[in-house]
């Protein structure tokens, strides 16, 4: 017996309905990731910050749908492993750069 996409148990998720509203969700989630990180670089004038900012709550917003059927369903499953498997690994080495990196003066 094969259980529905998005069931568990007797419960429906909430990402994980269908393929079309994870997509929506994600995008807006990233224009949402991307609107705070430019908010962080108008107020600190620190690309690399915002950059910080806007990679790891990017990464988030895919991580959120990663066990939904939208990445299988538009093709983009590589998206998926890229952003469990690789985008984490890149996120620590921009905290890592960040704060290790020496302070220009200014």
């Amino acid at each position: 017996m094969q259980i529905p996409a998005g069931v568990i148990g007797n419960k429906t998720m909430f990402f994980f309905g269908s393929s079309t509203i994870d997509l929506k969700i994600t995008i807006f989630l990233l224009v949402v990731s991307f609107l705070i990180s430019l908010v962080v670089l108008l107020i600190s004038r620190k690309i690399y910050l915002a950059i910080l900012v806007f990679s790891i709550l990017g990464n988030i917003s895919f991580l959120l749908n990663i066990g939904s059927e939208m990445f299988r369903d538009y093709g983009i499953m590589w998206l998926g492993y890229f952003s469990l498997f690789v985008w984490p690994l890149l996120n620590i080495f921009l905290i890592v750069y960040y704060t290790t990196r020496p302070k220009s003066k200014k």
